[in-house]
């Protein structure tokens, strides 16, 4: 389940770096949302694997390591990036991407160099044209890169995905249908509950919803409604990403 995982994000990167010509950058400010807290959550990774190990616990370090390949990196930052490094994507925004998914693969390779010593030893060559990741310093983390609220609004953002992925399961209504609106509940007494636009827009594109609406409620409680009502137009818009669909598998 790990291994193949982070083969394929690293193949992710190989394969649309070469595609895209890109040289090796630093990102720079123009980091969004998604690549601020990916680099939080690498950060915090970083923190507890060295902490763990400082008490011979690699069980706990290798399951943080896992985890954040399998859910943070590959199952959210990745799939979510998809559309800034193809073909169509703004070059800036592109090269930003490739440098954050550079950096995290390099840090997250020296991670593993003890756990994993022959398949990091590979990835790191081909990625720096350096001699040995095991003769590289093992990563403490800098913790200017870390957002406690970010991560913890990234994991709101996420449960109100969930939620409405069941809602739409729920209503048996494909993923590629758009629909006009989602409506998310938290507790009124919570102060900073809402969550900012760059967020709100993550959700509206996970969710294929035209607008995203915050509510407070009195249930200290997160929950969501979805509007079910297709329109003629959302109808049209729907058929029109079926269609597509059916010309990129025939392709």
């Amino acid at each position: 389940r790990f291994l193949l995982i982070l083969w394929n994000c690293y193949k992710f990167f190989l394969d649309y770096a070469i595609l895209a010509n890109w040289d090796c950058k630093q990102y720079g400010e123009d980091l969004t949302v998604l690549d601020r807290w990916i680099l939080a959550e690498l950060t915090k990774l970083v923190l507890d694997a060295n902490r763990s190990l400082e008490k011979y616990d690699a069980s706990s370090a290798s399951r943080a390591i896992e985890d954040f390949v399998v859910v943070n990196f590959s199952t959210w930052y990745i799939r979510r990036s998809r559309d800034r490094v193809g073909p169509d994507a703004d070059e800036k925004d592109k090269d930003v991407s490739l440098s954050v998914m550079y950096g995290v693969l390099v840090t997250l390779i020296k991670l593993l160099a003890p756990f994993t010593p022959f398949i990091a030893e590979e990835i790191f060559r081909n990625l720096t044209g350096e001699e040995s990741v095991h003769l590289q310093d093992y990563p403490l983390g800098d913790k200017t890169l870390l957002d406690e609220k970010l991560m913890f609004d990234m994991c709101v953002a996420r449960k109100i995905v969930e939620l409405g992925h069941a809602k739409r399961k729920e209503a048996n209504i494909k993923l590629r249908q758009p629909l006009s609106k989602l409506t998310y509940f938290t507790y009124l007494g919570k102060p900073g509950a809402e969550l900012g636009p760059d967020l709100e827009q993550i959700i509206a594109a996970e969710l294929n919803v035209k607008k995203i609406e915050y509510k407070t409620s009195p249930v200290d409680q997160l929950a969501v409604e979805l509007d079910t009502k297709i329109t003629q137009q959302l109808q049209r818009e729907g058929k029109a990403r079926d269609l597509i669909r059916q010309i990129q598998q025939l392709r």
